[in-house]
């Protein structure tokens, strides 16, 4: 009876956040769009098409932080082609049965499951209305959070093979959720230690937790290795990259600490009424936390620690773990605020307690409908409010499907949208789709992507009232660009307060570079060879892209300058750059370029590098190749 009635109630609250999720989808978050989820989309749109589970056809590069959820996307696809939609209604059926799975671990806190606890359904609707879950919407964030609940839940039932299995899951879907299948474990095996001896099969549970966690984790593990060479996403480096660099998904030089405070202090901007949940937090320290309470607030505090050691970029969505432990606190605090009005014989205790509840959903139902106003008008702005920014990124990757051919390379800053659907080639910036970009990036280079890669088409996030810009490489007075690209297209949307989209057109076609082995020493950094796109220009003039092989070989200045010059009289400049060698190991290349004026005689010309302190007038300069200036026929 006692397990009939859990289940009924369970069950029943279940289907009714389910409800609630799918409202709020419907109602509110129907068009929002994150940037980011549309990585992930592409990788199961390849992989539904036939391609494998890649980026780009052909490269066989993780850059999805979400395997096993691009795999269910790609196999729900033949039933829902619309992946916007899918990833929406995934997200949302995900967040209600999260909810439902947040009534059965409060319920067992505070009902044991044998009757029906309103503090239980407060905090199912608290999780259910969580606006960092929405703000991760198409993401794989509510899906992987979600089968953390449903593996504590079945801990509560002392299902550990199910509970394992959820976490093995989840561990695909996410690497993060290792770190709350290490504290279920270790749990598990504080209650085995006290059974050795005392009873039969003690490490079973154990066992099974660990065999049904163990078996999806290996499996991926070891496809892979195979697939890719590694079981984590350049993702990893590409954020801590970010991170050196100070781009962030929260403003300049964001810190992860940082970025909690600037959360926090958005939604008490959106509403007051957030000081409810403080306070019920801190109630719930004073009051008799469960086994399960703690350890969901124990798994946020430990995830907010992983990243900030990390040292990665901080994102909205990386501070979502923190809800079930802010939940389940607040609901402890709502029990131990009740309990102790009720022994003072508070004739109204209930009912002042009620209200408090009441008034954090509402705080939470006032940050849903700032979204939703925010959606229409792209008028305000903040770290927990969507940015508009889906229809100029859609309506550019829909141009460049429409005006550049099926074999053409494309730049961007911002991969997720406008990727996917222009469904080409794709290299970028912040290093999510090669590994070498991310490199760069982590060596202070921010150059070498633009000049290396050289792609047919860029797009350019153009703020508005500011030059042209890739992030911290201001790129609009560059020669070697302006003699390459023109603008083609500009997409613009009232909605994005950042700026048009800007789409430039490589003019001038590229070449392959001749690599010329050599060696000149800079001192502790040693120059291994040089390769040229081009060794003759026409007296006309010209751009020319040049790679530099490096080796280090002992302690570098830092900030190091690194210059390419062309001498014949007269001296003409080439690109220079200052580096931070904090990085810089072993062997890798730097790319620059410069433009040969129209003017100049013919004849040989010498091609100088200058390497030294960038604070400093002393430089070691060396000639590495020669440029032919001929007369055109």
């Amino acid at each position: 009876m006692v397990k009939f009635v859990t289940r009924f109630y369970g069950t029943s609250v279940t289907i009714v956040m389910v409800g609630l999720a799918l409202v709020i989808w419907l109602g509110v978050m129907r068009e929002f769009r994150l940037d980011d989820s549309f990585i992930t989309f592409r990788y199961a749109q390849n992989l539904a098409a036939g391609h494998g589970l890649v980026y780009n056809p052909g490269d066989t590069t993780l850059s999805t932080t979400a395997p096993l959820y691009a795999i269910l996307l790609a196999g729900l696809s033949h039933f829902v082609p619309d992946f916007h939609f899918l990833g929406g209604l995934v997200g949302a059926l995900s967040i209600g049965i999260g909810g439902g799975m947040f009534y059965r671990l409060a319920a067992f806190t505070y009902s044991k499951n044998t009757s029906f606890s309103w503090k239980a359904l407060w905090a199912a609707t608290a999780y259910t209305l969580a606006l960092p879950l929405w703000l991760a919407l198409g993401m794989e964030t509510p899906v992987w959070i979600m089968l953390v609940l449903v593996a504590a839940a079945s801990i509560l039932d002392e299902r550990q093979w199910l509970a394992g299995l959820a976490l093995g899951l989840a561990t695909v879907v996410r690497p993060d959720a290792a770190l709350p299948a290490i504290l279920i474990g270790f749990s598990l095996l504080l209650q085995t230690i006290p059974r050795l001896g005392t009873r039969k099969y003690p490490l079973r549970p154990l066992l099974y937790f660990s065999t049904l966690y163990l078996v999806p984790v290996l499996l991926y593990t070891a496809w892979s290795y195979l697939n890719y060479g590694s079981p984590f996403p350049v993702t990893l480096g590409a954020k801590s990259a970010q991170a050196f660099m100070g781009i962030t998904g929260l403003g300049p030089y964001v810190t992860i600490p940082a970025g909690l405070g600037l959360i926090a202090q958005d939604l008490f901007k959106q509403s007051s009424l957030y000081m409810v949940f403080l306070l019920l937090s801190i109630f719930g320290l004073a009051g008799h936390l469960s086994k399960v309470s703690w350890m969901l607030t124990l798994w946020g505090g430990l995830h907010l620690t992983a990243y900030a050691t990390l040292g990665v970029a901080p994102y909205r969505w990386y501070y979502a773990p923190i809800v079930p432990g802010i939940i389940a606190l607040a609901a402890t605090g709502l029990s131990y605020l009740h309990q102790r009005l009720s022994e003072h014989h508070f004739r109204l205790a209930g009912s002042v307690v009620s209200i408090i509840a009441g008034l954090g959903l509402v705080a939470q139902a006032i940050s849903l409908f700032t979204v939703y106003q925010v959606m229409q008008t792209g008028e305000q702005r903040g770290p927990m409010l969507p940015i508009i920014d889906w229809q100029v990124y859609r309506e550019t990757g829909e141009w460049l499907a429409a005006n550049t051919p099926p074999n053409a390379t494309l730049g961007v800053a911002e991969v997720g949208q406008i990727g996917f659907y222009a469904e080409r080639y794709m290299t970028d910036y912040l290093g999510l789709l090669q590994p070498e970009v991310t490199a760069n990036l982590q060596r202070g280079d921010l150059y070498s992507w633009l000049a290396g890669y050289a792609p047919d088409y860029l797009t350019f996030q153009r703020f508005r009232g500011s030059g042209l810009a890739l992030y911290n490489l201001f790129i609009q007075d560059d020669p070697w660009f302006n003699a390459n690209y023109r603008q083609v297209a500009q997409i613009d949307d009232p909605r994005y307060q950042l700026g048009p989209v800007q789409i430039y057109e490589r003019i001038q076609p590229t070449t392959p570079v001749t690599l010329q082995p050599l060696v000149r020493a800079f001192g502790n950094l040693r120059l291994t060879g040089v390769a040229l796109d081009r060794r003759r220009v026409p007296t006309t003039g010209g751009a020319v892209r040049i790679r530099l092989d490096w080796e280090v070989i002992g302690t570098l200045p830092n900030p190091l300058y690194i210059a390419v010059k062309v001498l014949n009289r007269p001296l003409l400049p080439g690109h220079d750059g200052h580096y931070d060698s904090t990085h810089w190991r072993g062997s890798f290349s730097t790319w620059h370029a410069f433009v040969i004026p129209e003017g100049l005689g013919s004849g040989f010309y010498r091609v100088l590098v200058a390497v030294g302190a960038s604070d400093s007038n002393s430089f070691i300069e060396q000639p590495v190749s020669a440029i032919e200036l001929y007369p055109p026929s």
